[in-house]
């Protein structure tokens, strides 16, 4: 029998067996793995353990640990194949008679057969994996042309040219050291990257200066390594003799560095760095390019400076000299020591170095099959690792971690793609939930498989932390609008290219709505040429245009509530005005909501339109009050934070399309709830009135529908080529809006009323922004104008010229006199008190001389002044309107609003300092 044989027998005949083996040579062990004795090999008495579990295991804290034949080696002091021999004695085993051991070696046999069916299993889903990521790469390769990519050209790199798809992303096609395409790379022009799906990145890489049908050359005296196409290409061009491929990413350095290593042994390899230098964080490019270097014997070139950058950042910057020669002087050797002895994979043979992974040790892996928890194994007999592999979760990326800016809460942002379906996931999470049973629940119910085992979800929450804090830094917002030059939609999208991404990590109930179907062109034909010179459906729509405008002139949020019967149109109207941003019906929302409610809205909504449907079905008067006056006051109840202080503060500032069969004022009046004046002029109520202008259709109905069909296949796209132009003409839109104020405030009268003054900030916008969107409408501006005009003119008509609030007052003093003038009041000079029933005495009244017109004075105590006559007002405030009103006596000292009462003959005389209020006749000509 062979050594190799004998010893793989007699291992397996001991195991389980080991503590009677060792005793049939003498050697003593502890009967339990607690029990501390001396260490039979050494007599060290430190911390000798006997673990056994079948195999003999043990430690000494001196000599070592190992497995029962490793101890007999140790206290016989000689080599495995003398303590093999020594255990086939005890065991009865004879080395010389193969045939006395088949059993074992059946037993040898099987493990190694579970072993090859694993590694068979593995190879044939790498092969599944290869056929799936072929196929799909094929099918994009036949609809590319050869082109510059955009991409290229705005990192200052001309003249290359590429596969370009249909949208003008660049396909990058990924090979092994054989040549062959195990992976691929797009690249959009604005230079966003995405992994084709199965590809088989590791290893893999693009030689930029590599023959046409990508084979590499036969030698190479020097090979350079990237992580980006940009920063390999901008290599190329400073050292245009060296072989210089792109490995993707930081990640692939190492094993592109083995790959081509083993290719050209000879070759001087030099790893181009990104300076990933960022305060408080890793450089995960000097990092990776050291550690790969210290591998494969190379060096590393790291562009100079604190800031982060790379070689293309360089080679744009400073030009092609100056790069070279930078490029040149910042090559140095990293420094390390061989860790451990030279190990054999699955993958081949390599020497580990100080900064390497030790190669037993778990890790992480992420790929096209998912989230795999690896637990290298190392067969002691053949020196050979092979990977247990555990299932953790479905391929996620990890785009990286942002701070909101005005709460300074953190976020990570993931990205998966639905199970069961090719749909896209973007979520944000605090990293407080990564771990959390509430956020392994967001994170499946958002379509994410995640392992079960709460053992291994420990293992995916730590990875998902520290992964994202090496990825992308971005800004988090909870609310929407726009975030410096970019634009955030309520379902997250962002609209622009801002300077560092942004994550919207707020949302909307009505999300799904914000879909694009047609352009803005065709929006402009079949559906906003059928609101042409209808004034109501032109002011929704100056109210959609309005909202992202109100952000870039800095105005207040404010809304409009269309109201009139049923079929009167105010539902189209608020629908047209939708359709811009998306499909409409989805897009409204119901006062059937709580005020917090209505306030989250508010904030997904933030310079946005906000569509709030038939305030008739909201379920009490009262929430909508407050609902109304949280919403356009801008700001959301101040919570107190369970870690101390204050939460941070919700604002927005919205447009709000309402509608209902009634006019706010008065739906909560029915209710008993009375509107304050200002709130009018924040929310304004407009009766509707049918469209007149049919544009060639029989009735109101079939134009109704025919704007309902051509919104149905043209909605999304005219809103977003808005928001587009505002974001490059805001100066513009800011001249605009300034020209329209100064206009309106010449058209209103100046003996108009405070709060009709204060409106004319509401229309100067919405003519503004009509105006600024002639080019999305194809409107004439004379028609916005009047359209405007007619608007107001019907407001004006309803809300009245003067003070509403005065108006208010009035109404409501007049009201309680009618009310009480008999029943609470007593006559100065009545002194039967025994014939009167008095209850809640509210003052006194005085017919006076009772000359021909004179009214009826009413001495109204001031309790019941300030609690009734003028409640929810300020009392002074009330008394002067009542008094510039004609209805309040004031006193000659003119130091306070009360007056003395005359004589009261009941109390024996006295008198008291009450309000003199007349009930004036308000009889005569219309």
């Amino acid at each position: 029998m062979r050594n190799i044989d004998l010893i793989h027998t007699v291992t397996a005949a001991a195991g389980g067996h080991w503590p009677v083996v060792l005793a049939g040579l003498g050697i003593d062990v502890p009967a339990s793995p607690r029990a501390q004795v001396a260490c039979p090999a050494c007599g060290g008495k430190d911390r000798f353990r006997f673990d056994d579990y079948g195999r003999g295991s043990h430690f000494c804290n001196q000599c070592g640990a190992g497995d029962g034949l490793d101890l007999v080696q140790k206290v016989k002091r000689c080599d495995a194949t003398t303590a093999a021999r020594e255990v086939a004695q005890v065991l009865g085993i004879n080395p010389a008679a193969p045939a006395s051991v088949q059993a074992l070696l059946r037993l040898d046999e099987q493990r190694a057969a579970r072993e090859d069916a694993h590694q068979q299993q593995a190879t044939e889903e790498t092969r599944q994996q290869r056929e799936r990521f072929t196929h799909r790469y094929q099918k994009m390769a036949l609809s590319t042309i050869p082109g510059e990519s955009a991409y290229l050209i705005s990192k200052g790199l001309t003249g290359f040219a590429y596969p370009l798809l249909p949208d003008g992303a660049l396909l990058l096609a990924l090979v092994d050291v054989s040549g062959i395409v195990t992976a691929a790379q797009t690249i959009t022009p604005q230079g966003e990257k995405r992994l084709l799906v199965d590809s088989g990145k590791r290893g893999a890489f693009h030689a930029v200066n590599a023959g046409s049908d990508s084979t590499l050359p036969e030698n190479a005296q020097t090979v350079i390594l990237a992580e980006g196409l940009a920063t390999a290409l901008s290599v190329h061009c400073m050292q245009p003799e060296a072989l210089t491929v792109c490995a993707v990413d930081a990640g692939n350095l190492l094993p592109v560095a083995l790959a081509l290593r083993e290719r050209y042994p000879q070759a001087v390899v030099i790893l181009a760095a990104d300076n990933d230098s960022e305060p408080g964080k890793p450089n995960t490019g000097k990092l990776a390019a050291e550690k790969a270097a210290l591998v494969v014997a190379g060096r590393v070139a790291l562009p100079p400076g604190d800031a982060r950058a790379d070689w293309n950042d360089i080679h744009h910057q400073q030009g092609l000299n100056a790069a070279t020669a930078l490029f040149d002087a910042s090559l140095y050797q990293p420094e390390g020591d061989i860790m451990k002895p030279r190990l054999k994979t699955v993958e081949g043979t390599f020497t580990p170095r100080q900064n390497e992974r030790d190669p037993l040790t778990p890790f992480i892996e992420s790929g096209a099959q998912g989230v795999f928890r690896v637990e290298p194994q190392l067969n002691k007999q053949t020196s050979q690792i092979w990977h247990k592999k555990t299932w953790l979760c479905d391929p996620v990326e990890i785009v990286g971690e942002g701070v909101d800016a005005d709460s300074d809460d953190t976020f990570i942002s993931l990205r998966w793609t639905r199970h069961g379906t090719r749909e896209t996931v973007n979520k944000v999470i605090r990293p407080g939930l990564i771990g959390d049973p509430q956020g392994w629940a967001f994170l499946k119910n958002n379509g994410l498989n995640v392992v079960t085992s709460a053992h291994h979800r420990t293992y995916l929450a730590d990875w998902l932390l520290q992964q994202a804090r090496r990825g992308q830094h971005f800004i988090a917002s909870a609310c929407a609008g726009w975030t410096g030059s970019a634009y955030i939609m309520p379902d997250g999208n962002v609209i622009g290219e801002p300077e560092t991404p942004v994550m919207f990590t707020g949302g909307s109930a009505a999300r799904s709505a914000y879909g694009v179907k047609g352009t803005a062109e065709s929006w402009r034909d079949n559906v906003a040429r059928l609101a042409h010179r209808n004034p109501f459906q032109m002011l929704a729509a100056a109210t959609a245009f309005a909202a992202p405008l109100i952000g870039i002139v800095d105005a207040d949020g404010f809304g409009i509530h269309l109201y009139a019967g049923s079929t009167a149109g105010k539902t189209t109207a608020e629908d047209f005005a939708s359709s811009l941003y998306g499909l409409p019906k989805p897009q409204r929302l119901s006062w059937y909501g709580t005020a917090l409610g209505i306030a989250n809205e508010a904030q997904a909504h933030n310079h946005g339109l906000l569509a709030l449907d038939e305030i008739e079905q909201a379920s009490h008067p009262r929430h909508v009050f407050t609902s109304a006056y949280t919403l356009f006051n801008g700001k959301g109840k101040l919570q107190g934070d369970p870690n101390g202080g204050n939460r941070e503060m919700k604002s927005w500032e919205t447009a709000v399309i309402s509608t209902g069969e009634k006019s706010m004022e008065t739906f909560l009046a029915g209710a008993g709830i009375k509107v304050k004046a200002g709130q009018l002029v924040r929310l304004l109520n407009i009766p509707v009135t049918r469209p007149t202008e049919l544009h060639g259709y029989v009735n109101g109905k079939d134009h109704a529908d025919a704007m309902r069909a051509g919104w149905l296949e043209h909605h999304g796209a005219a809103g977003r080529e808005w928001i587009k132009w505002l974001a490059t003409h805001k100066d513009t839109a800011k001249a605009a809006y300034a020209e329209a104020l100064a206009r309106w405030n010449t058209v209103i009268p100046a003996d108009y009323g405070e709060q009709v003054h204060r409106v004319k900030d509401r229309i100067a916008i919405l003519e503004a922004a009509l105006l600024l969107s002639l080019n999305i409408t194809g409107w004439e501006a004379q028609a916005c104008r009047d359209a405007i005009q007619h608007v107001f003119n019907v407001w004006i008509a309803e809300f009245g010229t003067g003070n509403k609030e005065h108006e208010q007052i009035i109404e409501q003093a007049t009201a309680f006199l009618m009310a009480n003038s008999i029943s609470r009041f007593i006559p100065v000079d009545f002194d039967e008190l025994s014939q009167l029933n008095v209850h809640n005495l509210a003052g006194y009244k005085d017919k006076g001389t009772q000359q021909a017109g004179e009214p009826i004075t009413f001495y109204i105590l001031p309790g019941p002044f300030k609690d009734e006559v003028t409640r929810g007002f300020d009392v002074n405030q009330a008394a002067r309107a009542l008094y510039e009103a004609g209805m309040l006596k004031k006193p000659t000292s003119g130091k306070s609003w009360q007056n003395r009462t005359p004589r009261i003959r009941h109390m024996n005389n006295r008198q008291l300092r009450a309000y003199a209020v007349l009930l004036v006749d308000d009889s005569g000509p219309e």
